[in-house]
């Protein structure tokens, strides 16, 4: 690989560290990484495009590196590969206000051709897929047959939110953030999709609920110093709503042969969540409107 890397490249590292299929090399105080990445290339360009965009505002991405050949993927054994020059420590966890920061930087950047998400279409597909799964193997999986239909009321009513709202602006927002996530995958520009900004802040802070860190602190803070439009208080509320991480979970148990148990993790604490839903629930209702959920009403 090391040769490989020199000619198509001409980078020529004294060590490779492989995790994975990636391969990792520094070569003086510059971080690369050149793993595998099958974007279809025009998503690729437009990646590459931005990339380049960002770093003319000062926004330390990690940049896609063309080969000799001026291109952006590089063959190796038929599998696609890319080089990224790393510019943000990639182990160093992100905190909830880095998250901010990066919105705040790229609040004003331009972006054509990066793909973007329709909430409705997308999590109304989800929900039609994983009732077919459970139809055809939810019988040897007696606490997904047990929790499931809890799960998809939460699906149905975020739904229902989303159905009717418009869509806000759209930021550089990314597929997914965990409360373990680093900067490396915060400036990782193979984790950017356009979405609404409270695409982040959801799924942090939920991630952090189930990773027992009271987020109730962080939510509080979001709300005093960030000015949303309704929409956006609307989506935020449907965001932490849709149960992604019940979801997640599932997947793993169906598709790749994880114990079911470990979703024990997440429906003990259906009655926490409940409480933060409550509590957001209220909260979104002083600035626009919400499909009435008595569910989430009584005894509050």
């Amino acid at each position: 690989m090391k040769n490989a890397i020199f000619y198509y490249y001409n980078l020529n590292p004294i060590t490779l560290i492989k995790r994975n299929q990636r391969f990792e090399f520094q070569i003086g105080q510059t971080q690369y990484i050149f793993l595998p990445c099958s974007f279809p290339l025009e998503q690729l360009f437009s990646l590459y495009q931005l990339t380049l965009k960002l770093h003319q505002h000062h926004i330390p991405v990690h940049q896609i590196i063309l080969n000799k050949d001026r291109q952006l993927v590089t063959f190796m054994n038929q599998i696609p590969y890319i080089l990224l020059q790393v510019y943000v420590s990639k182990d160093t966890p992100i905190i909830f206000r880095d998250i901010l920061q990066f919105q705040e930087a790229t609040k004003d950047i331009s972006v054509e051709g990066l793909s973007s998400a329709n909430w409705y279409e997308l999590w109304t597909q989800k929900v039609d897929y994983l009732e077919y799964q459970l139809s055809e193997f939810g019988k040897k999986f007696p606490i997904i047959r047990e929790s499931f239909s809890y799960y998809v009321g939460l699906a149905e009513n975020a739904i229902t939110i989303v159905k009717t709202i418009n869509q806000p602006k759209t930021t550089i927002s990314h597929r997914r953030l965990y409360m373990h996530s680093t900067l490396f995958d915060l400036y990782n520009p193979l984790n950017f999709i356009m979405d609404s900004k409270v695409r982040d802040v959801a799924e942090y802070i939920k991630d952090c609920f189930f990773h027992n860190r009271n987020p109730m602190d962080i939510i509080q803070f979001y709300f005093q110093y960030q000015q949303l439009q309704c929409e956006e208080y609307q989506l935020l509320f449907a965001r932490f709503l849709f149960p992604s991480y019940y979801f997640d979970c599932y997947e793993q148990v169906i598709e790749h042969g994880h114990n079911e148990k470990e979703l024990l993790a997440i429906t003990l604490k259906n009655g926490e969540y409940e409480t933060i839903l409550k509590y957001l629930y209220q909260q979104v209702l002083y600035h626009c409107y919400l499909p009435e959920m008595l569910w989430l009403t009584k005894n509050s």
